[in-house]
Parts: structure tokens; C-alpha cells; sequence
């Protein structure tokens, strides 16, 4: 029986991708025990400074509950959340007060692990700020870097010389886990010249979610005109703001509907889309409430802005799931897809296909797109995760 600790870069949210995927699929298994998710760490001067601010919405006020009590929530009988407190501010902007700050935080955490009987424990890591955990965190049996972002291009705001420590550390990381998954061929292939024991695990989907034999049109979908072309996911630099005003106006008498948050990091200059009388932007939805808006689109759409390593979104596989057409800009893994969604390389392009897509009514392709997702489910990830985690400390326990 195997336990987890996942420290973690976003929190338990309404949107849960493949961090939050991972780790509950994990705790579904019945080899193993405890799963323990770490969130992202409050710093304690932002409640002192901005009370009002960090305190007004609900999910916030019980991430400070957590944090101020040093205690995790009960997601299920062997899932867990914990939110940890930095102490020193600023940490972000030097290294050596974010360990401070780790290394208090790592305390805590032992802490309360010590009390929940931890046996076998993977550690299972997001950012190269991790890596002092590897050492800290003696007894883990096996170390998992789950390489899901580029970190020194993910943060725009970042110096020159940070981006340098950023990809150092990140390089160090690497080097150090007994196991490294990418979420992109792109990224597999930097990792393999640094730890051979590199993998690809790609995103996933749960299909039971829509298999319901109809799905009742959402409140705040149903006085919008049809057709609904939609988009699931988070809005932020890497939506081609261009592109989707050209699609509004070119599609004047469709209805544009975008679920999900709008990033404060990492974001993206949205008025010119609010202006658009066919564009609603609807929020971040539990998890569980997103297949009634898929199911309600006519088609989903993927416009990003044209970039060579882009790993395949982990929306795709949600909207392969609702059987709906998707027309996407290019991205690497592009032609894993070719047969089951539209692909384009120009604005144009786009333009051309989405009025493709409209008309497609095909329930052949739909039935194509439903099984291709039954292929690409969380459970399944999880089991090939499980399947090169188990190898791992067999070799170990051989010497090999």
C-alpha cells in the first residue's frame, strides 16, 4: 500500500485538471492508502495587509481556516487537503526567504502527516521551488516530478535572472526525482538528456459525466441564441484574443460562451471581448457542472495562440467526451487528433472550419469522438503512473 503527498501549484478548486485529477484517481485505487494534497501556501501578511480583500470569497476564507489552524480537510476517506502558511513576505522575489519560508511550511506539514501514520510515501512534485523537499522528506520511497509547465515561460513577469534560477532549478529537479512525467513529447525529450527514467503521460477525461441521456440547458445559458460555440477552460495569455474577435464578428449570429477562470496571473486583456454583444464570459464552474455546458454547445472550440510546444489541453479530452466538433488552433500532439477534430493553422483557416463544424451533424464521428475519450481516461493514467511508480521501488529493493 502506497501513500502520496502531492505538493501542489493551484488549489483544490472548481476546475480540477490534471494536478487535482491525479491525485483523486489515486485515492480511488485500492493500492493506495493516503492521499495528501498540498495546496499552493497563503501568505500571512496578505490577511494582515488586504483582510478584506483575501477574506471575501468563500472558497479563499476556507483556505485561510485551513492554513490559520493547521489543519487539512477531509475530501474523501483517504483524500486530503492542506494548506500551508508562509510566514515571511516576499518570498517570491528571493530564493533563499521562499526556502524560509518551505522549510517552516515542511514542518508544519510533517507534522500533521506524522499523526496520519504515513508508511510508504511517494512525493510528488509540481515546481522546481520543490526540490529542497526531496531532501527534507526522508522518508519517501520514491520521488515523482510532474513536469506539466515550462515554469521559466509560464510566469511573463519574471526577470531575466529569475527565469535563469528558474530553469536551473528546474534542471535540478529533473536530475534529482526517481521519476519524471511530461506532459508533452516536447518536454519528455528535454527530460530523457537528464533522467532516463522520463515519461509522457498525457491529460485524461472522466466519461461517466457524460453519459447522462440529456443534460438540461444551464440558467445562465438558456436566453442565448444558437447556434453555441463554447469554450471550457482558463482564459488567460495563451487565448489569441484576436482571433476570437474576428470569430465573434464573422459569427455574428452564434452565441460565444467561455466557461472558467479569467487568471490575474499570466492574464490577458479582455474588454475588447466583453464589448462583443454574442460574447458571455460565465466564470469557473464546479468541475461536475461542466459537462451540462458542453452537452449544451453546438461546437467546442481550442483558440490558442500558434505555439510549436503546446501540450495537447486537457479540455480536448472533455469535449472528445460530449462527442461535440472542435476546431483548435495547431499545437504539437495535433495530429494524435486529426481524424476526430478540426485543425487550423490561420485565422482563416479557423473561420473556414468552424462553419465545417456547424454543419457537421455526423453521429458516427460523434460516436467516434465519445470512444476515443474512453481511451483517455484519469483512471487510466493513473494506472500506467501506478504501473512505472511499482517498477521503480522493485528496482530499487533488486539494487539495480
Amino acid at each position: 500500500m502506497l501513500d502520496f503527498i502531492c505538493v501542489s501549484v493551484n488549489n483544490w478548486e472548481k476546475r480540477k485538471a490534471r494536478k487535482q485529477q491525479f491525485m483523486l484517481h489515486l485515492s480511488l485505487r485500492g493500492d493506495v492508502g493516503k492521499v495528501f494534497y498540498i495546496e499552493p501556501p497563503l501568505n500571512l501578511a496578505r490577511v494582515i495587509v488586504f483582510p478584506f480583500l483575501e477574506l471575501k470569497d468563500r472558497e479563499n476564507r476556507q483556505r485561510w481556516i485551513r492554513a490559520l489552524l493547521f489543519k487539512p480537510a477531509r475530501i474523501s476517506d483517504k483524500l486530503f487537503v492542506f494548506t500551508p502558511l508562509f510566514i515571511v513576505p516576499f518570498s517570491f522575489k528571493a530564493q533563499t526567504l521562499y526556502n524560509f519560508n518551505l522549510y517552516i511550511a515542511y514542518f508544519f506539514i510533517s507534522r500533521v502527516l506524522c499523526k496520519r501514520n504515513l508508511n510508504r510515501t511517494v512525493l510528488w512534485l509540481y515546481h522546481p521551488f520543490h526540490s529542497p523537499l526531496i531532501n527534507w522528506f526522508k522518508k519517501n520511497i520514491c520521488v515523482c516530478f510532474d513536469w506539466a509547465e515550462e515554469w521559466s515561460e509560464y510566469f511573463h513577469e519574471l526577470s531575466w535572472r529569475r527565469k535563469k534560477l528558474v530553469i536551473k532549478l528546474e534542471n535540478e529537479i529533473i536530475r534529482k526525482a526517481d521519476l519524471v512525467f511530461t506532459v508533452s513529447r516536447d518536454l519528455l525529450a528535454r527530460a530523457k538528456e537528464l533522467n532516463e527514467n522520463s515519461f509522457h503521460i498525457f491529460d485524461g477525461t472522466v466519461p461517466e459525466l457524460f453519459k447522462n441521456d440529456s443534460f438540461a440547458v444551464p440558467e445562465d445559458m438558456r436566453n442565448l441564441v444558437r447556434p453555441v460555440i463554447g469554450y471550457s477552460g482558463t482564459i488567460y495569455t495563451r487565448m489569441d484574443v484576436d482571433l476570437l474577435l474576428k470569430l465573434s464578428r464573422a459569427f455574428f449570429n452564434c452565441s460565444f460562451v467561455f466557461v472558467g477562470e479569467v487568471l490575474k496571473l499570466n492574464s490577458i486583456d479582455i474588454s475588447g471581448l466583453k464589448k462583443q454583444p454574442n460574447i458571455y464570459i460565465l466564470g469557473a464552474k464546479e468541475y461536475n457542472l461542466l459537462p451540462g455546458y458542453l452537452m449544451n454547445f453546438d461546437v467546442c472550440i481550442i483558440p490558442y495562440l500558434q505555439n510549436p510546444v503546446t501540450a495537447v489541453p486537457t479540455k480536448i479530452y472533455d469535449y472528445l467526451a460530449a462527442g461535440k466538433p472542435v476546431v483548435s488552433t495547431a499545437f504539437s500532439e495535433a495530429e494524435i487528433f486529426k481524424d476526430l477534430i478540426y485543425i487550423a493553422h490561420s485565422h482563416d483557416e479557423f473561420i473556414f472550419m468552424l462553419k465545417a463544424a456547424l454543419s457537421n451533424k455526423d453521429p458516427i464521428l460523434a460516436q467516434k469522438r465519445i470512444a476515443a475519450a474512453g481511451m483517455n481516461t484519469w483512471a487510466l493514467r493513473v494506472e500506467s503512473i501506478m504501473d512505472r511508480v511499482l517498477d521503480k521501488i522493485k528496482e530499487r529493493r533488486l539494487g539495480r
